[in-house]
């Protein structure tokens, strides 16, 4: 049972800090850092603006004024940031400082009446405001682009699943095809086999045909079996013809 508790225990620990590990390292952490960092950002533009803008303005135009400029310079800070893909690289570097300039005006970390110790503390805290500033702008792009892809994963794979699918159909059709082409192939093939025995038979008609025609005494092919008869009996190769000039022949020696 000891045991049972003490694992019990374990596993409610790993939870609890695994729990925590995942809302530091997640966006929701970060954005609410950031705008953290922003509201204090926009607290030190409209300071600072309020001081530089004209004593003409009445005291209303110059708070409207000043607060509607300072909230713009820190969005247009943090769009700018993470929207560096759209823009020249080193914009937001230029931003980041322009924003530490800012707090270094606001905290008057050039006033030369300070002692050295005095402006080397304000010089660290605006150098590191502005650090912040653009570390959690980077952060925030980072953890969104990552965001984004994970959200996109699931749309990828459909249009993965959808393109497999249309390949497949292509490739089924194709092989359909593929199928009835070798079924013809093979039909073609039965029926040049069919012509080629038809073929055969007729050679062999031929040839038999030929040696029906064909003399027997000079191997010599007659048109029709008339033609034949009647070639057989003038043959010179014929042995009764030949019979026949030899007696003949002998006749005419004794008259």
């Amino acid at each position: 049972m000891y045991e049972t508790l003490n694992l019990r225990t374990m596993n409610l620990t790993t939870h609890f800090f695994d729990q925590v590990a995942k809302a530091i390292t997640s966006l929701g952490a970060v954005i609410f850092v950031l705008l953290m960092v922003i509201a204090g950002m926009i607290f030190f533009s409209h300071t600072l603006f309020i001081e530089v803008f004209p004593s003409s303005m009445s005291a209303w135009e110059k708070q409207i004024a000043t607060w509607v400029i300072a909230l713009a310079w820190e969005l247009t800070v943090l769009i700018t940031t993470c929207n560096k893909e759209y823009i020249w690289k080193g914009i937001p570097v230029v931003m980041a400082l322009a924003s530490g300039i800012i707090v270094l005006f606001f905290i008057q970390a050039f006033d030369t009446d300070q002692t050295g110790l005095v402006i080397a503390m304000r010089w660290f805290v605006g150098i590191l405001v502005a650090t912040i500033n653009w570390i959690y702008a980077e952060l925030f792009y980072a953890k969104w682009a990552e965001r984004k892809a994970q959200i996109d994963i699931p749309s990828k794979l459909v249009q993965t699943e959808s393109a497999f699918a249309q390949v497949q159909s292509e490739v089924d059709q194709l092989r359909s095809t593929l199928d009835q082409r070798e079924s013809r192939l093979n039909e073609f093939q039965s029926a040049l086999r069919e012509r080629e025995r038809e073929v055969n038979q007729l050679r062999s008609k031929v040839d038999e045909f030929q040696r029906e025609l064909t003399c027997p005494h000079c191997k010599v092919v007659q048109p029709n079996p008339r033609a034949l008869n009647a070639h057989k009996g003038h043959c010179a190769e014929n042995p009764i013809n030949k019979a026949q000039v030899h007696l003949n022949g002998k006749t005419s020696t004794i008259s």
